[in-house]
C-alpha cells in the first residue's frame, strides 16, 4: 500500500503559489511585445525554443528584447560566443519568426525571411534536396533523396525519424555535430509547422 503524500505546510504552499505566479507572469510577458522584454523574458524565450543551454550567455550579456531583435548571425558568434553554427542559425531563424509574428519586419525583411525559410508543402524531392543544401545540411541531402523524401514527407517526420537519418549517417562527423544538425532541422520544421497552423502562416504559405 502506498504511503500518503506528505501534506504541505502553509509556508510551503505560499512558496509554491509564488513560484507558479512568477512563472505564469514570465510566460505572459513572453507572449507580449518582444520590444518590451527584460533580460529574464529573453532567457525564458531561449528556453522555450529549446536552447536552454544559452540562457546564461544571454543573461551575462544583458540581452533585453530590443537588443535581441537586432542580433545578427555574426553577433551571436562574436558577442554571445555561441560556437555552434547550427545553433546560431536556429537562433537567427527564431528571431526572424518572432519579428514576423509580431509584424516587426519591413516588407523587404519579410520577403528575405520568407525566401530564407520557405514553406515546403508540396515540394518534390529534388527541391527538398536544394532546401537542405540552402540551410547548411547539404551533407545529409543524399540520404533524404535516397528515401524519396518530398516536402510533405519531410514536414511529417518527427524527431525520432529525423534522428534515424541524421544520426545513422555522416560517419565523418562527430556525434555532437550530427546532434546539432538534428536540432537545426527539427527546429526548422517545427517553425514551418507552427506557421502553417496560424492564419498568418496560412497566408505566408499561400502567397
Amino acid at each position: 500500500r502506498l504511503a500518503p503524500a506528505p501534506r504541505l505546510g502553509a509556508a510551503q504552499m505560499l512558496l509554491v503559489l509564488q513560484l507558479t505566479w512568477v512563472l505564469a507572469s514570465a510566460l505572459a510577458r513572453v507572449e507580449s511585445d518582444p520590444r518590451q522584454w527584460q533580460p529574464e523574458d529573453v532567457a525564458v524565450w531561449v528556453t522555450q525554443i529549446g536552447l536552454h543551454e544559452y540562457r546564461g550567455a544571454f543573461r551575462e550579456n544583458n540581452v533585453d528584447g530590443a537588443r535581441l531583435l537586432t542580433l545578427t548571425l555574426a553577433q551571436l558568434g562574436n558577442e554571445l560566443l555561441i560556437s555552434s553554427a547550427e545553433h546560431r542559425l536556429v537562433l537567427e531563424m527564431e528571431i526572424g519568426e518572432l519579428k514576423l509574428r509580431h509584424a516587426l519586419l519591413s516588407p523587404s525583411e519579410r520577403k528575405a525571411h520568407r525566401k530564407a525559410h520557405p514553406c515546403i508543402d508540396g515540394w518534390p524531392a529534388k527541391d527538398v534536396r536544394k532546401y537542405l543544401e540552402a540551410v547548411g545540411l547539404g551533407r545529409y541531402a543524399g540520404y533524404f533523396s535516397a528515401r524519396g523524401t518530398d516536402g510533405d514527407a519531410l514536414l511529417g517526420m518527427n524527431e525520432v525519424e529525423l534522428g534515424a537519418v541524421l544520426l545513422g549517417h555522416g560517419d565523418k562527423e562527430s556525434v555532437e555535430e550530427r546532434e546539432a544538425a538534428l536540432e537545426l532541422l527539427a527546429a526548422q520544421l517545427a517553425m514551418l509547422r507552427e506557421r502553417s497552423l496560424t492564419s498568418e502562416g496560412e497566408g505566408e504559405c499561400r502567397t
